[in-house]
């Protein structure tokens, strides 16, 4: 804007663009960020491409991949075959979600 010789806000509707490593990004007008509102727990992983081929050889088959025995998922990352960051993210998203129930 003139008045502030700042950039003003154009986007006036939401468009998504392929990443060329994979995954797309979505341009969204005033979103700032996206909650986890109706989601449970034990879905979450359901989500998460990268735990896909390990959930169903966990032990339990409620397995949260938090500290359970024989979680195939924390395995998973232990040796690699799951980035670290794409599980702490996970947990924290965990975390949203008992912070969201606690309200």
């Amino acid at each position: 804007s003139k008045k502030y010789s700042k950039g003003v806000h154009t986007t006036t509707f939401a468009e998504m663009f392929p990443l060329p490593f994979g995954g797309d990004i979505i341009d969204a007008p005033g979103i700032k960020e996206f909650g986890v509102v109706d989601f449970e727990k034990g879905e979450v992983s359901t989500y998460i491409v990268d735990f896909l081929p390990y959930v169903d050889h966990c032990k339990f088959a409620n397995c949260l991949h938090v500290n359970e025995p024989n979680c195939a998922v924390y395995e998973a990352v232990r040796s690699g075959d799951i980035a670290e960051w794409r599980y702490i993210n996970y947990l924290r998203i965990l975390e949203d979600i008992d912070e969201a129930k606690a309200w």
